[in-house]
C-alpha cells in the first residue's frame, strides 16, 4: 500500500470492503504518481495554504526574451516541482518537444524511473494547453 499517497491510503481503509481486484502494485503506483502529478501540475503556485511553492506559476506571463526563453522557464518549473513534490520518482528528465502542427500547445516529455524500484522506467507526454492547463497522458492512457 506504501504506492498509494496517504489521503489514498486512508480512502482505501475507508471503503466498503467489497472485494478488491488484485493489480499490479506497480500500476497501483503509476495511476497515482499520474493522478497527483496532475494535480501538481495544475495547481497554481501559492494556492495551497500549506506550502506556498506547491504546484506552478502562470504559465500564461513568464517575462522574459521570447518564446524559447518561456520554453525554458517552464521545463524547469516543472522539472523543480515534480522532484520536490513527487519523491516516487527518481532520475527525472523533463524535454521540451516542439510540434509544428499545434503552435499553440506546448509539449513536453517527463522520464524517470519509480524511486523505490530502479529498473522501472516511467514516460509521461505532457502538454501545456493555452490557458496554462496541463495534461498528461501515458500509453494512451489521459488524464486531464
Amino acid at each position: 500500500m506504501y504506492e498509494l499517497t496517504l489521503l489514498e491510503r486512508i480512502d482505501a481503509l475507508e471503503s466498503t470492503g467489497e472485494e478488491e481486484i488484485q493489480e499490479n502494485p506497480v500500476e497501483i503506483e503509476m495511476r497515482s504518481i499520474m493522478t497527483h502529478l496532475k494535480k501538481l501540475l495544475n495547481t497554481n503556485m501559492g494556492s495551497v495554504q500549506i506550502a506556498d511553492d506547491y504546484g506552478m506559476p502562470d504559465m500564461t506571463v513568464f517575462a522574459g526574451g521570447g518564446l524559447s526563453e518561456t520554453i525554458k522557464n517552464i521545463e524547469k518549473a516543472v522539472l523543480t516541482a515534480v522532484k520536490k513534490y513527487e519523491k516516487r520518482l527518481s532520475k527525472i528528465k523533463v524535454k521540451i518537444e516542439s510540434d509544428k502542427k499545434d503552435v499553440l500547445t506546448i509539449h513536453f516529455s517527463l522520464e524517470g524511473v519509480l524511486a523505490r524500484q530502479k529498473n522501472v522506467p516511467i514516460f509521461f507526454e505532457t502538454s501545456v494547453r493555452p490557458g496554462g492547463k496541463i495534461s498528461i497522458n501515458r500509453q494512451g492512457n489521459r488524464i486531464v
